[in-house]
């Protein structure tokens, strides 16, 4: 758990449920856009309008996310930009590791579905060290 610089106000907590309300929300309309896009043949207008309708629902999160952070104090801020940072390298890291793998000789992977799902882990665990660090 993040420590908390200052305590929750209902409106902290109203808001916080709202967002994970729409994460939640986003979730699905991308993993059914996914579903539904690939029922249509390969750059098909649906298919594209599938895409795009994911890219919207990801845009959405990622506003979200900022307008979240900015809501918290400086010291939650700073870590959430550790964390960020931590996050990036990471995802940086595993992805040109893997492509030297695949130079290698091993399979190709769909970027698509796992570099957010990564980000956000790494996110996470910077989370847990950045928060761990400013105690």
């Amino acid at each position: 758990m993040l420590p908390e610089c200052n305590p929750p106000t209902p409106e902290t907590r109203r808001w916080n449920r709202r967002f994970l309300l729409l994460s939640i929300g986003m979730a699905v309309v991308v993993l059914g856009a996914s579903l539904a896009g690939k029922q249509f043949p390969l750059r098909s207008p649906a298919r594209i309008v599938m895409a795009l309708l994911q890219g919207a629902a990801t845009a959405v999160i990622i506003v979200g996310s900022a307008r979240s952070i900015r809501r918290l104090d400086e010291m939650q801020q700073r870590i959430h930009l550790d964390a960020l940072a931590f996050a990036f390298a990471g995802t940086g890291l595993l992805a040109t590791a893997y492509g030297f793998l695949v130079n290698a000789g091993l399979p190709d992977i769909d970027w698509g579905e796992i570099v957010w799902p990564a980000m956000v882990g790494l996110w996470v665990i910077g989370l847990i060290i950045a928060s761990r660090r400013y105690r």
